[in-house]
C-alpha cells in the first residue's frame, strides 16, 4: 500500500458575486468553501521539516481571498469550484487530485438546509487540470438554461 498525503481545507468564508440571475448577482453573498488535495510522493517530514516539501495551503487561502474575485462575477458554484480545482492543479505536479464543495447558504430558507456543488478533478483523468494557458475567466453565459 502506498503511502497518501492529504490536504484538507474547511469552512474557509468567502464573499463573491454569484447567481444567474443580474439582481442576484448585484450584491456579493456569502458562501463557504472546503478543499481536499491529494498529494503524491509524500517526503519523510520527520526529515524534512520544510515547507517546500508539501503544498502551501497559505498559496490557497490568498487566491481565494484575492485572485478568485478577479474572475467573477460567476452565475454558477459550478463555475467557481472549477476555477479552485484548477488553481490548485497548478500549484505542483504532485498535485494528483483535488475535490472542492461550494456552498451557498443563502439559496434556501435556514431551516430548509443548504445547496452546494462537489467537482473532483484528477491531473490525469477525463476531468483533469486545464491545458496550460487556458484562461480561468469568467464565463460570458450568464443564462439559464431552457
Amino acid at each position: 500500500m502506498s503511502e497518501q498525503h492529504s490536504i484538507h481545507l474547511r469552512d474557509i468564508p468567502l464573499r463573491l458575486r454569484v447567481g444567474v440571475p443580474d439582481a442576484e448577482r448585484a450584491s456579493p453573498q456569502d458562501l463557504l468553501v472546503e478543499i481536499s488535495l491529494e498529494i503524491r510522493d509524500p517526503p519523510v517530514f520527520f526529515h524534512e521539516d520544510d515547507l517546500r516539501q508539501t503544498i502551501d495551503y497559505d498559496a490557497i487561502l490568498a487566491f481565494l481571498r484575492d485572485g478568485l474575485a478577479v474572475h467573477g462575477p460567476f452565475a454558477l458554484i459550478e463555475t467557481i469550484a472549477d476555477r479552485i480545482c484548477a488553481f490548485c492543479l497548478s500549484l505542483s505536479k504532485r498535485v494528483e487530485l483535488v475535490d472542492v464543495r461550494v456552498i451557498k447558504p443563502s439559496v434556501l430558507p435556514a431551516q430548509m438546509g443548504q445547496v452546494s456543488v462537489r467537482l473532483r478533478r484528477s491531473r490525469n483523468g477525463p476531468l483533469g487540470a486545464h491545458p496550460p494557458g487556458e484562461s480561468l475567466g469568467p464565463s460570458s453565459n450568464h443564462k439559464r438554461p431552457a
